[in-house]
């Protein structure tokens, strides 16, 4: 990689599991020290940290703190402070929304609910870094879905809240557009992490490689190496926008092509 994250400090949150560790990870193999957020705490701590030595990368913190308690929020920025260094990139990862199976499920409270936990924690978060460290990250990230525009089952709420997640980020990096600091957004599609699984169910390789997508699948680590590009320093010209990680599945993945190929697949 061309990048050297030495001496340089990550938040990531909701950083434990799926997309936001094999982020961590990939910030660690570059020599970062990784910050990471958990809602309920690791399952594991000694094996999770286990995973970072083995890449020859510092440790992470582990820090328990709710994205959608300010107090959390609070007692975390303290813990960066007491760490003595900038943030160099900070990943908002972390979600949460009530899955929506029915038309029943879907509420004044769930919506709120749903911006309040996946929305407002970034904006909350950059502008308590820079209250707390005086600092703005150089890089702020925020984790999207292209379920904004195309169907996923249950995934009402999550992809009412990445629409309106894209749309702040833009408004946020406006504001910023004079500090060091880049505001954007990656959207990808489904990624075979356990959350994803417990919304839209376990079949989503089987179901893949019966239609021929399977090449088209998207890996934690490949968002990793998405997000690891944007803070390079060679995308710094990158504001306000979101960069979409989805191996072409957008355009391809359509029941136009399936009726054209429906021999070679067996349909």
């Amino acid at each position: 990689m061309f990048c050297d994250l030495s001496d340089k400090l990550v938040l990531i949150t909701g950083g434990t599991r799926g997309i936001g560790l094999a982020c961590a990870l990939a910030f660690a193999g570059q020599g970062a020290k990784t910050v990471l957020t958990c809602r309920w705490g690791c399952e594991d701590e000694a094996e999770l940290r286990s995973r970072f030595t083995d890449i020859g990368g510092p440790e992470p913190l582990i820090v328990q703190a709710d994205v959608s308690s300010s107090e959390d929020t609070d007692q975390l920025m303290e813990e960066l402070k007491k760490l003595g260094m900038p943030v160099e990139a900070f990943l908002s990862n972390a979600t949460g929304a009530v899955a929506v199976s029915s038309l029943d499920d879907l509420t004044e409270r769930a919506m709120m609910s749903t911006m309040r936990y996946s929305v407002w924690p970034t904006v909350e978060y950059v502008k308590k870094i820079k209250q707390t460290l005086g600092k703005w990250p150089r890089y702020v990230i925020a984790m999207s879905t292209t379920g904004i525009e195309s169907y996923t089952r249950n995934y009402d709420l999550v992809a009412a809240s990445k629409a309106s997640l894209e749309s702040i980020c833009r408004y946020l990096a406006y504001h910023l557009r004079n500090e060091d600091c880049r505001v954007n957004a990656i959207r990808t599609r489904a990624v075979a992490t356990e959350s994803m699984k417990a919304v839209i169910g376990d079949d989503l390789e089987r179901i893949a490689s019966k239609v021929g997508a399977e090449n088209q699948l998207i890996t934690p680590e490949d968002v990793a190496s998405a997000v690891l590009g944007l803070c390079s320093g060679y995308l710094d010209a990158m504001r306000g926008q979101t960069l979409c990680v989805d191996k072409g599945g957008l355009f391809s993945d359509n029941v136009s092509r399936l009726a054209c190929e429906k021999e070679t697949l067996g349909l």
